[in-house]
């Protein structure tokens, strides 16, 4: 008997508002105006040119066919928002989060984290295990919140993985990527001491690398080489991502672990 993929119409999502930072709202985008408003916060959070806009068109065949797009609202303001859709690991199913994003205001106040809890909430409902998204590696604060916080692993390195990008966070550099594993029903990475972590193999990225950018792009440049060499050698040589410890003014460090199956 053939078994169909596990989609659920728009109509039939699990309810999704969840209680979060005072006077947040967490639910699916349903209406135009959600849409139009994830457009202006990838520009706004993201600072893309339009040309690598996810336009509403697009999100609104995501949401309509398997995939989740969720909004983080303040009142009537959407203040947030992560969206993604299904794809293949080998032969197992697997939802890609294509991007999140949070305005500055609100990044200290958990939004970010019901966004994704939310997202596992929705995915898990399709009979769907595992996560996987990409981000900078350089980024000690995202490697903190995926790998430390919500427990995701490592062992795919993509060199350049976009080409070159608009947003200023990336312009002049490598769009270099990790590729995250998170295993929804037991996560796996996990946070860890400077104690601790200095104690095993580990990889050193820039505690603040957009601050770096400002006052020394050449060091940038030269901090990405490095870790993409680093990185990149590891994982070749049977070793994951499995946590990270940083004390957030003058070290940060990826935990690497034997990979597991």
């Amino acid at each position: 008997m053939r078994r169909s993929w596990p989609f659920l119409p728009p109509t039939s999502y699990p309810l999704l508002s969840l209680p979060c930072a005072p006077m947040i709202r967490i639910a699916r985008a349903t209406e135009i105006q959600h849409y139009a408003d994830i457009e202006r916060l990838q520009q706004e959070v993201w600072q893309f040119e339009d040309r690598e806009i996810i336009p509403r068109n697009e999100l609104i065949t995501i949401a309509r066919n398997g995939g989740l797009v969720l909004g983080a609202w303040d009142g009537e303001a959407m203040v947030g928002f992560v969206f993604g859709f299904l794809g293949l690991d080998g032969k197992r199913l697997q939802h890609a989060s294509r991007m999140v994003a949070v305005l500055p205001d609100y990044r200290n106040a958990g939004v970010g984290r019901k966004l994704k809890e939310a997202q596992r909430r929705a995915v898990l409902k399709q009979d769907i295990s595992l996560m996987t998204w990409t981000f900078d590696p350089l980024q000690s604060r995202n490697a903190f919140f995926n790998v430390a916080i919500l427990g995701g692993t490592a062992r795919d390195y993509i060199v350049d993985a976009y080409g070159p990008s608009t947003s200023v966070f990336n312009r002049g550099l490598p769009t270099d990527r990790l590729l995250l594993r998170w295993e929804l029903k037991k996560p796996r990475g996990r946070k860890f001491s400077l104690a601790e972590a200095r104690a095993r193999k580990t990889v050193a990225i820039p505690v603040d690398v957009n601050a770096l950018m400002k006052s020394d792009a050449a060091r940038v440049s030269a901090e990405r080489l490095r870790v993409r060499r680093e990185l990149m050698t590891a994982f070749r040589s049977g070793w994951e991502i499995a946590g990270f410890a940083s004390n957030g003014t003058t070290e940060s460090l990826y935990v690497l672990g034997r990979k597991r199956r």
